[in-house]
């Protein structure tokens, strides 16, 4: 049988859950066969030919088949659904690479998501693979590298027109950075984007979504993190837009230990602080003082919220906050929430923009920081 043809053939979930449940199938361990099995299978046979024909009824072939059906119905709910089960077994990566396209990107729209998401939604599906094991999972890692690549405009950017631009770019980056250790090919497309980040940053240091501001505190994390990777392999000309980046970041820092999205507005967030901390203690750790800053901020984070409130985002953010800075116990727990909402398939505000890509991917992430 011609799988590949099969699947194409499907709608794009039942094909979706078909390849989850292949890929959780190959992951059993293999079992040596009795002595006696070739045996005892020709003398089923054997009895079996000796038996008068039987032809069923339609009725009971519709209720066989129904049966067959609900078998293969509770196979995929227990071995395929999107789900993180707990933080060493089923933690949603089989699903993740099942969900990669023949293209070797991810696309968001199949998912619940958005379309214009789909390199930083590539991005970030990659990087929660090589987190969880990036030698098992090395061939679609590959490919997700080999398709950003392609999706890569002149300018160095990764696809989108006004903020899904900055939004992907600065996820895109930061994740190829990442995976670039053992990928020197990535070189040349780390060197572009390099060159665009640097462009888009403010005179003051900042990066933002649209044009005439100094920057925000969310993207420009996102560009601080992935300017600090690229430093981490090799890359000097990262140094100088990661210096101003870092201080664009300090700046906003408020007098009530909170971060204002903008330089001197007034909106605090849990999501927003905990991101920014965890970027001051990681990048910043080079620096005088920027890392006690952020463990400052992280400090005032709160591990529980409330039970209905599904925030992929927001908990990702505190896990690597509490984890960074040295609140294990605190980590973990978030993460447990965290694991314990998209297990329960709870429907998530950032759906929107990445659907339930976004939260089994930065669920997988946010395990693989503790």
């Amino acid at each position: 049988m011609n799988l590949a043809a099969h699947l194409a053939a499907l709608p794009p979930a039942e094909a979706s859950g078909l390849r989850a449940v292949a890929e959780r199938l190959r992951q059993l361990p293999e079992r040596e066969p009795s002595a006696d099995l070739t045996e005892r299978i020709l003398r089923a046979v054997n009895t079996e030919h000796s038996r008068p024909p039987f032809r069923a009824p339609k009725l009971w072939r519709v209720a066989a088949v129904l049966v067959a059906t609900l078998a293969l119905v509770a196979l995929y709910l227990r071995f395929g659904v999107p789900a993180v089960r707990d933080a060493q077994a089923d933690d949603g990566s089989c699903w993740i690479a099942a969900a990669q396209e023949a293209d070797g990107t991810w696309q968001p729209a199949r998912h619940g998501g958005a379309e214009a998401y789909r390199p930083a939604l590539t991005a970030l599906s990659a990087l929660a693979l090589d987190r969880a094991d990036g030698r098992k999972y090395a061939d679609p890692i590959g490919r997700a590298c080999k398709a950003l690549a392609a999706l890569q405009n002149e300018d160095g950017a990764f696809g989108g027109n006004g903020r899904e631009r900055y939004y992907n770019h600065a996820m895109t980056t930061f994740a190829l950075a990442a995976l670039a250790s053992d990928r020197p090919g990535l070189k040349p497309v780390l060197e572009r984007a390099l060159a665009f980040s640097r462009a888009s940053q403010t005179v003051e240091g900042g990066w933002d979504y649209e044009p005439g501001s100094d920057g925000n505190a969310a993207l420009t994390s996102w560009q601080v993190r992935a300017l600090a990777e690229m430093r981490r392999i090799g890359f000097a000309e990262a140094e100088i837009p990661l210096r101003k980046g870092l201080r664009w970041l300090r700046g906003t820092l408020r007098e009530d230990g909170h971060v204002a999205y903008h330089r001197g507005t007034r909106n605090p967030s849990e999501c927003l602080d905990a991101l920014t901390a965890h970027t001051l203690i990681t990048a910043g750790g080079a620096y005088a003082g920027l890392a006690d800053l952020g463990r400052q901020v992280a400090g005032r984070l709160n591990p529980a919220e409330p039970e209905d409130v599904a925030d992929c985002y927001r908990d990702y953010a505190k896990t690597l906050a509490f984890a960074a800075a040295g609140a294990a116990e605190q980590a973990a727990r978030v993460s447990r929430q965290m694991i314990a909402r998209h297990q329960a398939g709870a429907r998530d505000q950032w759906e929107r923009v990445g659907g339930r890509l976004y939260t089994a991917a930065l669920t997988r992430l946010a395990v693989g920081a503790l």
